[in-house]
């Protein structure tokens, strides 16, 4: 049985930190920037002077709690704000 792939990224995250014990901000850096190397693409991955950002904004930390990505309530992409 799959998972909606919009879902099964915070899914991923959320049984990363609380099965397996990793550390949330590791866990966002290896689906973010580490992500990004791994497929060649390093000029994407971060937030850094010069580069466009596709940017969430969450209601939460979750540095504290991962599973507020399940749900964000601002997305950016391209410039664009589509939520």
């Amino acid at each position: 049985m799959g998972q909606i792939p919009s879902q099964s990224t915070w899914m991923d995250a959320d049984l990363w930190v609380r099965e397996i014990g990793m550390e949330p901000m590791t866990v966002i850096r290896m689906m973010t920037s580490e992500a990004a190397k791994v497929q060649g693409v390093d000029h994407t991955g971060t937030v850094t002077s010069g580069k466009y950002a596709d940017v969430i904004a969450v209601r939460g930390d979750p540095l504290r709690h991962i599973d507020v990505l399940r749900e964000p309530k601002i997305v950016i992409k391209h410039g664009r704000r589509y939520r």
